[in-house]
């Protein structure tokens, strides 16, 4: 290699090569190296992928200059050696033997092993032993655990494991369904119903006190005395043979008020029957064409008709509106007289050749997984 160092007229003290922003940008690493220009060889003193810092005697009209030097690392064994074209720099007077070397092009050929070496150094990897450099790091690539085959027992542990989730994801997404299907589909009645039987409802002819009462009389027989408060005894007779409904008020010493329904009349073969006061809702619901199905207390749903009064009574300022709700006979079956259930109204989004078969699986599902 030639000794000769070609001058660089056009850079000016203190100018930073290579693009960078900031002159010492890239920290300074203290790794033994030695710097070759030309003949000359140069003790480094610390090193960073933009510059070097070497000291050592060079010719006087070095400063400025730009030149090929070599970076030489001494490893046990081997040596590597890295070419780079720098500017040099004198730093101080001439007396101290110091100098920048700036890399012309950092991101040569020599970047990629440059780099290599010092994130070694960073990592530890390299030990320093007077000048000389040892590799501490990893020589070969990690070999891979060998793979191990489950067991019979860890298969049938993991399938029962897969088969848990499935099953409770399905069932989680089967509840969230239920109820946003509920929520859209079906409305209730804010007030629960008993269900009784049609029949002739007695009511008290005055006002007064119940001296006297017999749920079992047959036809003639005396069923109720009121002691009227004129002063009056009324007792009033069986107009029929069948059974007899006690109500409420219906028991010896009860004061009651003239129209106070006492007992019903039902006779052996009456049908089932709700009176009931529906809501402004509800019946609102009935005339947009909701189906109105009755929800009994064991989760049994039967549907039912609803009929309104042909008059209202104007002069009364309620918010409810009474309504009478009929069976079906084929239903009749299914419902008890006494049980309390729910008036509920179902929205038809769909015809009843589709939306029957959806209901009846949405109601299974509510069965399996909520148990009603």
């Amino acid at each position: 290699m030639s000794d000769t160092i070609s001058p660089m007229p056009y850079a000016t003290e203190g100018s930073v090569s290579g693009g960078f922003i900031y002159e010492n940008e890239h920290p300074q690493l203290q790794i033994p190296f030695t710097a070759r220009v030309g003949a000359h060889r140069l003790e480094g003193k610390t090193l960073s992928i933009t510059e070097a810092y070497v000291s050592g005697l060079m010719p006087q009209n070095v400063n400025l200059a730009r030149s090929t030097m070599a970076l030489q690392f001494d490893f046990e064994g081997f040596t590597l050696n890295l070419f780079v074209i720098a500017d040099i720099e004198k730093i101080g007077d001439s007396s101290i033997p110091d100098y920048k070397m700036r890399f012309c092009d950092p991101t040569a050929s020599h970047l990629a092993p440059l780099r290599h070496i010092m994130n070694s150094h960073l990592a530890g990897d390299l030990i320093t032993l007077d000048r000389l450099l040892g590799y501490t790091g990893l020589t070969r690539a990690k070999s891979k655990t060998p793979t191990v085959l489950p067991t019979a027992m860890q298969r049938i542990s993991r399938a029962v494991r897969k088969l848990g989730i499935f099953a409770l994801s399905i069932s989680l997404i089967a509840i969230a369904t239920n109820i946003v299907h509920d929520r859209f589909v079906f409305s209730y009645e804010p007030r629960p119903i008993v269900i009784s039987q049609s029949g002739e409802t007695l009511r008290a002819t005055t006002a007064g006190q119940i001296t006297y009462t017999n749920d079992s009389a047959g036809l003639g027989d005396v069923v109720y005395s009121i002691g009227a408060n004129s002063g009056d005894l009324l007792s009033v007779r069986m107009l029929c043979d069948c059974d007899i409904q006690p109500l409420s008020e219906f028991y010896e010493g009860a004061t009651i008020l003239a129209g106070t329904p006492l007992v019903k009349l039902v006779d052996a073969d009456a049908v089932p029957e709700v009176s009931l006061a529906l809501t402004f809702e509800g019946a609102t619901r009935l005339i947009l064409g909701d189906m109105a199905e009755l929800e009994m207390a064991n989760g049994t749903v039967v549907p039912v008709s609803v009929a309104f009064p042909e008059t209202l009574d104007v002069g009364q300022v309620t918010d409810l509106v009474a309504a009478k709700l009929s069976f079906d006979f084929a239903n009749i079956d299914q419902i008890t007289v006494g049980e309390s259930a729910r008036l509920r109204f179902r929205r038809s989004f769909l015809s009843d050749a589709i939306s029957t078969p959806i209901n009846t699986a949405f109601a299974g599902v509510k069965r399996l997984f909520l148990g009603s």
